[in-house]
């Protein structure tokens, strides 16, 4: 009866284990996981200060990826503010491990002066990029971010936000309900560990 019981608690303690390990990998973040993470090339754009900038590619920061365009109704001062208050309840420390990233889906009305003066509304530290509109249908493709321009000259797009490794490994993807949630906000510490 001893060794049945010490068996069982050899199990339980593996088991316990085992569950301690996964609770702390990315498995157990919300939003959704790509699985396999595909690798996003670095696809050449202009950033919101005038110079050439790639979207993709090794970083030394995780990336927060969004798309979106300036002249926004809805989705995107929405995202971008929830963004701004996620961002500033990290620490100095957090802060210098991440980039949110603005990514145009209009880029024949946001320049890179547009997209500069409109990030500076949500947080300095945001980056914005833009481009042809090639290279903005490239980047959108990469995501599987689509946008389409409504008679009205309104865009409607997805409200997602995607979450890069620093590898340049599209990892997961969390909604504008993940986000309003609350989710992303705690998911976040982690995904600056493990990714």
């Amino acid at each position: 009866m001893k060794w049945l019981t010490a068996a069982l608690l050899s199990v339980a303690a593996v088991l316990g284990g085992l569950l301690l390990v996964r609770g702390n990998t990315a498995e157990a973040l919300g939003g959704t996981a790509l699985d396999p993470s595909p690798s996003i090339k670095a696809i050449p754009m202009l950033g919101d200060n005038g110079q050439p900038a790639d979207l993709g590619g090794p970083a030394e920061q995780v990336r927060l990826v969004f798309f979106g365009f300036t002249r926004c109704p809805d989705v995107c001062p929405l995202t971008l503010g929830r963004l701004s208050k996620l961002y500033g309840q990290l620490s100095p420390e957090q802060q210098r491990k991440l980039q949110v990233e603005l990514i145009s889906v209009d880029p024949q009305n946001d320049s890179p002066k547009v997209m500069r003066h409109y990030l500076d509304n949500f947080d300095a530290s945001f980056r914005g990029l833009t481009g042809t509109p090639a290279q903005a249908k490239a980047a959108a493709d990469a995501f599987y971010v689509l946008s389409t321009r409504t008679d009205s000259g309104n865009i409607l797009h997805g409200d997602q936000v995607a979450v890069l490794d620093r590898q340049g490994r599209f990892r997961r993807v969390y909604n504008s309900e993940s986000l309003g949630s609350g989710e992303l906000a705690s998911d976040l510490p982690q995904l600056l560990k493990v990714y």
